[in-house]
């Protein structure tokens, strides 16, 4: 297949027939469901090949992970080809565009720039390369996307207001544990609490260099793994039917 996709240099040019497959799906006589996607249509299916590619790359199978940012690739060149036919933008102006935003923001690599020694100060580079785009000022939360998970969210706003110099509460270690409902808490007097005190611990966690949200999820897989290994242990018998004494031996045998 190689030999169908080479251009007059001889390069491999699978990006432009990868594009071209995608557009001759969406063509009239092409696939029906593929031609009928939309923005909206697609909104889960980015969702869910996004956290695919995570756990992808989180289990540490390359080839996995190939299928899976594969996978992913296909929602961007079909938003890109909705795009051009509404006239909008295209998969060539996509990539120029991108290609040209990490240019510009390396000028330590690709300009005059002062050479940078740690990611450290790229990243701080990179802001201030932003907020010169933007006018001299941008707003340090208004592009993390409402839509994430409460977790991950809290972990990128605190961690860009804490890089800014603001002062977000002290860690869970100096807010003590979490109290008892008191006798005047409304519910949402105790939901605004917990907030907070979830917040501190998502600050105590990133301290330590840890993400949070990949913690979480280390924590969440061990969990169910362990029930899984109850289950098989369990032999058939589902284990809210089993005596007390028995439940109790098997999960600590899952351990």
């Amino acid at each position: 297949m190689k030999d169908q996709i080479q251009d007059e240099s001889g390069a491999c040019c699978a990006y432009q027939y990868f594009v071209d497959t995608v557009r001759t799906l969406r063509d009239p006589g092409g696939c029906p469901w593929d031609a009928e996607q939309t923005h909206q249509s697609l909104r889960i299916n980015l969702l869910e090949e996004a956290y695919e590619s995570l756990e992808a790359l989180d289990s540490g199978d390359s080839g996995a992970l190939e299928e899976e940012l594969g996978d992913l690739l296909i929602q961007i060149v079909f938003h890109a080809d909705i795009a051009r036919r509404e006239g909008n933008f295209d998969a060539d102006t996509l990539c120029m565009k991108v290609a040209e935003k990490l240019i510009r923001r390396h000028p330590h690599v690709y300009g005059d720039a002062e050479a940078l020694a740690s990611g450290e100060e790229v990243v701080d580079r990179w802001e201030q390369i932003k907020r010169e785009e933007a006018g001299g000022v941008r707003s340090l939360v208004e592009s993390i996307p409402k839509a994430m998970p409460a977790l991950a969210q809290s972990a990128i706003l605190q961690r860009r207001a804490i890089r800014a110099g603001l002062d977000v509460g002290p860690p869970t270690d100096e807010t003590g544990g979490f109290q008892r409902r008191g006798e005047q808490e409304t519910d949402d007097d105790v939901e605004r609490r917990a907030g907070e005190y979830l917040a501190a611990v998502v600050r105590s966690v990133q301290e330590q260099g840890v993400d949070p949200e990949t913690a979480l999820l280390k924590v969440s897989s061990e969990l169910r793994e362990r029930v899984l290994r109850a289950e098989g242990l369990a032999d058939g018998t589902a284990l809210a039917e089993m005596n007390a004494d028995e439940r109790t031996r098997i999960w600590e045998q899952a351990r």
